[in-house]
């Protein structure tokens, strides 16, 4: 019996997984509104008379919330890297806290290959904490800029109340593109090391691929595509008929 539980991976669904993907479908849905606002103050003019009012406001909630649920999806990230290594390697002691799991990291007491694959989050991670913690703790709120290029269209940066942003003017679109792309290459880096595990664990090869498919769906992938330079040899862009990455 010992030996059939130790060679078959764990047929119960784990509670992160579950979370992680119900987190991962919100974050996808308010992407998606923060995107559509964005869009509307990008393409309408600043001027007082003709100024989207309802859509700055819902744009700066919707950005709200992508930080505070990517925080939370990364404890849900977590929490599945505890499932896996608590069925199969219980002593290793995974936190269900993403920063503490960093923490544990920096303090080497995981296994090597698992602080190699994390180590790379830290700076980034960070910095993304740091801003949610504000807006959760600190009683911080994120302002949305705008600035008129040369073809009359705007262009989106948003700052804090309390002075932590890096530049007044900090792209929205470059800015969360790029952490949902650093978010990405730490997904890409955890299903490589658990390609591994797997083979050791349960004697075999999982099988994926990266596939933009649903703008709800993939809306962050989407994101880290467009905005934070995200590429990956296995990813796939299916083009709509309108020539567009879907």
């Amino acid at each position: 019996m010992n030996h059939i539980k130790k060679t078959q991976p764990p047929i119960r669904i784990s509670r992160a997984v579950v979370s992680y993907n119900d987190n991962m479908y919100d974050l996808s849905l308010m992407l998606s509104y923060l995107d559509n606002n964005l869009t509307l103050l990008e393409e309408t003019p600043s001027t007082s008379d003709k100024f989207d009012h309802l859509a700055y406001a819902q744009a700066r909630a919707f950005l709200k919330v992508c930080y505070l649920l990517l925080r939370i999806l990364l404890d849900d990230v977590s929490g599945v890297i505890k499932y896996f290594y608590d069925y199969n390697e219980r002593k290793v002691g995974v936190p269900e806290s993403f920063n503490d799991l960093l923490n544990k990291a920096d303090n080497r007491k995981l296994p090597e290959d698992l602080i190699e694959v994390l180590q790379q989050s830290k700076k980034w991670f960070r910095q993304m904490r740091d801003r949610k913690d504000d807006l959760a703790h600190r009683h911080e709120s994120l302002l949305i800029s705008l600035r008129q290029g040369r073809d009359g269209k705007n262009t989106l940066g948003h700052f804090s109340t309390m002075g932590h942003t890096a530049k007044e003017y900090e792209d929205i679109r470059k800015c969360f593109g790029f952490v949902l792309c650093e978010y990405q290459k730490l997904i890409d880096n955890l299903l490589d090391h658990f390609d591994s595990k797997f083979r050791n664990w349960y004697a075999i090869t999982p099988h994926r691929n990266i596939t933009i498919f649903d703008r709800i769906v993939d809306m962050p992938l989407w994101w880290a595509y467009k905005y934070g330079n995200y590429r990956h040899k296995d990813l796939h862009i299916i083009k709509n008929n309108d020539g567009e990455a879907v």
